[in-house]
């Protein structure tokens, strides 16, 4: 078997703006505070993360008025769900193009996240996050009743160092007071903010080295001539 590292580190390496470009391009000034919300990629999803992101968004306006959120839409089939929830709670969202979401990443001071694979590529452009997983309530009871679901962590970006670098909110924790409160805490507190920057170097010495994909193909050819020999 060969480590090649994680395919994520090429594609922020070759496709992710810096910061600067990414507000540039977004038209938002560079000492603005900018939260990234990204609730969905799937349906289900969307019902059950949207609502408590965007009371959590409405208390963090409330905490710090000159804040601008960010959402890109993830598939235009969302569009219509996600401005009636943003309605509802009277916010001012700027929406993005779901092929904008590196950029509305790499703009942020704070994302606010569902768990997956996007983690990796938050943590990849040093942008803090809390983290939330909810699904529905029956979904849950079967999961823990009757599959004991347990896990210490389902972020990757915890998965990877096993341990809590960014706050994770679970079913019943992922409520709005609680998103904002882990939120304020990871913009407002110096130290976190030191800590989360040591954190992520970690998290990226592990995932390997930019290349992945040109070692990757390597590999493969290695290991095809060496079979060819092998039966030659």
């Amino acid at each position: 078997m060969t480590w090649v590292g994680n395919p994520w580190l090429d594609r922020i390496t070759k496709e992710a703006p810096s910061r600067r470009e990414a507000r540039e391009k977004l038209g938002i000034d560079q000492k603005e505070t900018v939260i990234t919300l990204l609730p969905a990629s799937r349906i289900q999803e969307l019902r059950y993360l949207l609502p408590p992101i965007c009371g959590a968004a409405q208390q963090l306006q409330s905490q710090l008025p000159n804040v601008k959120l960010l959402l890109p839409v993830s598939l235009k089939d969302y569009q219509p769900q996600i401005e009636q929830t943003l309605k509802e709670f009277n916010l001012t969202v700027q929406l993005l193009e779901g092929k904008e979401t590196l950029t509305a990443i790499a703009a942020a001071d704070l994302a606010i996240t569902k768990s997956g694979t996007v983690n990796l590529e938050i943590a990849l452009l040093n942008v803090p996050q809390v983290i939330l997983y909810r699904v529905s309530p029956l979904t849950m009871a079967i999961a823990r009743r009757i599959f004991k679901f347990n896990l210490p962590f389902v972020s990757p970006t915890n998965i990877v160092l096993n341990r809590g670098i960014m706050p994770e909110l679970l079913q019943e924790q992922a409520t709005a007071s609680n998103i904002a409160q882990a939120g304020l805490e990871l913009l407002l507190e110096g130290d976190r903010q030191a800590k989360i920057a040591q954190d992520y170097q970690e998290l990226r010495e592990a995932l390997g080295k930019p290349g992945v994909c040109e070692r990757a193909a390597q590999a493969v050819l290695e290991f095809a001539s060496g079979q060819q020999k092998s039966r030659a």
